[in-house]
């Protein structure tokens, strides 16, 4: 590397988003990382992991307690963290850096009842993202829901591929007041009942995604008639009709858009 390069590379300040999910470091690498080239300058950290790599892969962590730790103190100003295959069963809530205003948990694993009672220490998040996360139950769905519940700045929600129901939809509808886009993908059990609880209980939002839920009906997306929605995404194994389609369109505003 010329030696302008090296200037550059050793120039923390540049070091403001670093997206990682491309490689497969090992944990002693990214200790390297974190200690040479992270620093208050740091606004996002992307982090690929093993949940499900082979066999070989298992003693390769990339996140532990102590890593968790040193980021929180070097860079007090991390906004969005993503962990994408991460291993987090041993390490508690407790440890992500408290300054995360965007969380992004993908196909990750923790311990049941991992956000039970960590309510107050995320206070500044604004976009939770779970996608495929872990072996969730109904006590880790309830605790998410309560989890939400305290998180006043929420604007995003995202639950992909989550065994979410209508109790902890209605839920997030009755406290997340200022929620302003929401994905609710791939889950099966959500009904009509939830929509209607959307439909009424969340004023400031704009965008719905409701892709891939087969329970809800044209009654439950009809509900939604009294949003002020901007964007509406229903991806379906099947296409709606033109006519049903046409029926969504002429309910919500003029510049309202439709992917469905």
């Amino acid at each position: 590397v010329c030696k302008k390069w090296n200037q550059i590379l050793s120039d923390n300040s540049l070091w403001r988003h670093v997206d990682l999910t491309e490689y497969r470091l090992d944990l002693k690498a990214i200790w390297k990382l974190v200690r040479y080239h992270l620093s208050p300058s740091l606004l996002t950290l992307k982090i690929q992991c093993y949940a499900y790599a082979d066999s070989n892969s298992k003693g390769r962590a990339l996140v532990s307690k102590a890593l968790l730790r040193e980021l929180s103190t070097r860079c007090p100003n991390l906004r969005l963290l993503h962990l994408n295959e991460c291993k987090m069963n041993s390490i508690p809530f407790k440890y992500l850096p408290p300054s995360t205003t965007c969380l992004d948990m993908v196909c990750s694993r923790w311990k049941s009842r991992w956000m039970k009672d960590k309510q107050m220490h995320l206070p500044n998040l604004q976009q939770l993202s779970l996608v495929l996360s872990g072996q969730m139950n109904d006590f880790d769905i309830g605790d998410i829901a309560t989890f939400a519940k305290h998180l006043t700045e929420l604007e995003v929600l995202n639950l992909i591929l989550l065994k979410i129901d209508d109790s902890a939809v209605q839920y997030i509808a009755l406290h997340l007041k200022k929620l302003q886009k929401l994905r609710f993908v791939h889950c099966h059990s959500i009904t009509d009942r939830a929509v209607i609880s959307i439909a009424e209980g969340l004023p400031a939002l704009n965008m719905l995604d409701i892709s891939y839920c087969p329970r809800i009906t044209m009654r439950g997306l009809k509900s939604l008639f009294v949003c002020k929605l901007s964007v509406l995404i229903v991806g379906r194994e099947y296409s709606l009709s033109e006519k049903k389609k046409q029926i969504l369109k002429t309910g919500f505003p003029e510049n309202f858009v439709l992917i469905a």
